[in-house]
């Protein structure tokens, strides 16, 4: 008998679905697994970071200090360095009391700003100072970067960055890298995270604001003359929001306001006056 072979149709093994489709249906799979496992190991890193104790905190913050802040223009006496630190003392939570304690400076810098570190590091520029007219005003600032301490997100923040570190490290020593779109993505879900964290401390900083002067008002002032200046952004606001760690300020001013009416907190008091200060 004659072997007649089988005839192969073109058609057995082509897939109906075009293989561009199959590869961006790869590459979406590959985004979404290593942005879980990157999201999921910055958990880890943020709770561990988080655990630590006052002593190992302190040791963070002193090496963060000598390694950025040491070498720039800082003060540390004077009587705006005494009515500083009295006020932030003043602001301390019972929480807080159990944490490295404060490490006040004022940073020679004319950008009003403030930023608190790790150990209890808590940095105050000049042109802070120079653009606040109401206690109230300097007071939510400071009250904002200890909601920051207390939530100890700089800690967090350390544990989340020591991971994306050690991924990138160990990916690069076995040969890989990532792409570029996929360490963007990573940075986007680090920038959501952070607003979060935001926005806890600006609910934070109001609430002392209510329980300390029995009302919110003048409380918001510097962030809407603030606000005058970014209006003239125009149409880039809301871009400009999703690049950024921070909430845009108008959209932190509505959302504060809407809180403190919800919570049926005073919105109408007197401001409490700065004292002389040389």
């Amino acid at each position: 008998m004659k072997y007649v072979p089988r005839e192969i149709v073109d058609e057995v093994n082509v897939t109906p679905v075009h293989p561009l489709v199959n590869f961006g249906y790869l590459v979406g799979t590959v985004v979404l697994a290593t942005l879980a496992i990157y999201v999921g190991l910055g958990v880890v890193g943020a709770q561990l970071a988080t655990r630590m104790g006052p002593e190992a905190e302190g040791k963070i913050g002193n090496v963060i200090f000598e390694n950025v802040f040491s070498s720039m223009s800082l003060t540390t006496e004077g009587t705006d360095y005494e009515y500083l630190e009295t006020l932030a003392d003043s602001l301390k939570s019972d929480a807080l009391k159990q944490r490295p304690d404060l490490k006040l400076h004022i940073l020679e810098e004319s950008a009003p700003n403030a930023m608190v570190s790790a150990g209890g590091y808590i940095y105050v520029t000049q042109g802070l100072l120079d653009n606040v007219e109401s206690e109230n005003e300097l007071a939510f600032v400071l009250a904002h970067e200890l909601g920051h301490y207390e939530h100890r997100d700089n800690l967090s923040s350390i544990g989340r960055s020591l991971v994306l570190l050690s991924l990138n490290s160990a990916l690069s020593a076995s040969g890989v890298r990532l792409p570029s779109f996929l360490t963007g993505s990573m940075g986007l879900a680090n920038l959501h995270y952070s607003r979060d964290q935001e926005q806890k401390a600006d609910v934070y900083a109001l609430e002392i604001m209510n329980a300390r002067y029995g009302h919110v008002d003048h409380t918001l002032d510097f962030f809407k003359r603030l606000n005058e200046d970014e209006l003239d952004l125009g149409i880039a606001d809301q871009l400009l929001e999703w690049q950024s760690t921070h909430p845009l300020t108008e959209s932190r001013i509505e959302y504060l306001e809407d809180l403190a009416t919800s919570r049926g907190w005073a919105i109408e008091g007197a401001p409490t006056e700065l004292p002389n200060r040389q």
